[in-house]
């Protein structure tokens, strides 16, 4: 399709952490969500930005509610798509009722679509993370066939027939996060290909139109193995680091804005279209220990600065970020293979810092820009 006139679709990354569940309360208690990260925050130093303060406070996402007033905000300023993280353990389901409970009870929700964005990977307790210390580990992902046609199914029967999913090029949009570790656990790229083709076949059974398969990759080396196994589209979850080697545990907005550049540049010559990110902030030290001081020392098992205890980024100023995205909209216009979107992370994700709800400092900042750049 020729969509060199075309204003991209923006989209949104959609972190459904904010209301309780069931598997949250077994594991942390009564009532807990990740709002307590957030409540508990402490600055690490001079000028940090923290704690956050929620203008509309630490309200209940899965409250039909509360997720027609984030409808209402989004559409009005020129986002298309929710991108819901959606996590499946062999048919354990995590947090889908900001999903089924929220968004697709809202009365307003056709103002926008959304799809999926499978988070398939290991789901563990870093709420904190404990430092240099493995994570308890709660549920491993597993790939097989069968699972992979248990989610299509679950899928068919709850999301794909809704009138707002999202399609692309009239397939239905659907997104991996690990999408080399399908591909491996699967088999490999060919026996994913065949599975494949076997989904769209259960899909035109079904009276819907066949799939879009979307990997979030973050370097080009898997692409070429993604395109053979039947991937359409890359993009990337997130963009939080300048890159440069030695680059230290503060790192300038400013740098993060070009590195984005270089990385939309390199992934836009690999042999699937990619649709740039635009990442609004990042910042983990909520999901750390309270107790360890600034500056984060380096793990002693790895020598490295692991996450959650890594870099912050700082000077992300609504202004800053409207300049990235209004790269981003060039971007697309100049790229041959002509991405259908631009994504951006996040609309909600508080404890990395990634977020365009409204907050005390900014108020309703980034999206404005964001609509002045991509609206």
């Amino acid at each position: 399709m020729n969509r060199q006139h075309q204003r991209p679709e923006v989209a949104a990354i959609y972190c459904p952490l904010w209301h309780n569940y069931d598997h949250a309360t077994a594991w942390k208690g009564e009532g807990w969500c990740e709002w307590e990260l957030v409540k508990n925050a402490i600055p690490r130093f001079k000028g940090h930005q923290l704690p956050l303060k929620p203008s509309w406070g630490f309200f209940d996402e899965s409250d039909p509610r509360w997720a027609a007033r984030e409808i209402g905000l989004a559409a009005d300023h020129g986002i298309d798509v929710f991108i819901f993280d959606w996590y499946w353990y062999s048919g354990v389901k995590l947090m889908e009722e900001a999903l089924e409970r929220g968004f697709l009870r809202a009365p307003n929700r056709r103002r926008l679509k959304f799809a999926l964005m499978w988070a398939n990977h290991n789901w563990a307790d870093y709420f904190p993370a404990p430092f240099d210390q493995p994570w308890n580990s709660w549920l491993p992902i597993r790939h097989s066939p069968r699972d992979l046609t248990r989610v299509i199914d679950y899928a068919i029967a709850h999301y794909f027939r809704q009138p707002n999913y999202w399609c692309v090029d009239g397939r239905l949009f659907f997104s991996l996060f690990q999408a080399e570790e399908l591909v491996k656990q699967l088999g490999g790229p060919a026996a994913t290909r065949r599975l494949f083709a076997r989904i769209d076949r259960r899909l035109h059974a079904a009276g819907l139109p066949p799939m879009h398969w979307n990997a979030m990759v973050w370097d080009t080396k898997s692409v070429a193995a993604l395109k053979e196994a039947g991937f359409h589209s890359t993009t990337t979850y997130n963009i939080n680091s300048t890159g440069a080697a030695n680059a230290g545990l503060v790192q300038p907005y400013a740098e993060l804005v070009e590195a984005h550049s270089r990385k939309w540049r390199e992934l836009a010559a690999a042999p699937l279209p990619h649709c740039p990110v635009v990442t609004m902030g990042w910042d983990v030290t909520m999901r750390c220990d309270q107790k360890l001081p600034w500056p984060f020392p380096r793990a002693k098992r790895t020598g490295q600065h692991d996450y959650p205890y890594c870099h912050v980024v700082v000077g992300n100023t609504p202004r800053r970020f409207g300049e990235l995205c209004r790269r981003a909209a060039e971007h697309v216009r100049q790229d041959p293979q002509q991405p259908f979107a631009v994504f951006v992370n996040a609309w909600n994700e508080w404890t990395e810092y990634s977020f365009l709800l409204p907050e005390k400092r900014h108020g309703l900042g980034y999206l404005r820009e964001l609509k002045k750049a991509l609206g």
